[in-house]
């Protein structure tokens, strides 16, 4: 994707919304796309990444754990 593909995009989203075409929703719910589209993701990639295998999952803290 070409910057000015993504920049025509950007002035789309902007005007869609600034004349109520869309509600911001459904600009976050575009902009999320076009982020998508300019890395190259179309599925989310963050399984195993070092942010969610950090090991806390691994030895829980049970000392505050009340059972009512």
């Amino acid at each position: 994707m070409m910057i000015q593909d993504i920049m025509n995009k950007i002035k789309d989203m902007k005007g869609d919304f600034q004349n109520g075409n869309i509600t911001s929703e459904e600009l976050i719910e575009r902009m999320e796309d076009l982020v998508h589209d300019v890395e190259g993701t179309d599925a989310y990639n963050g399984f195993g990444t070092t942010m969610e295998d950090d090991g806390f999952y691994d030895t829980p803290d049970f000392t505050q754990l009340v059972i009512d």
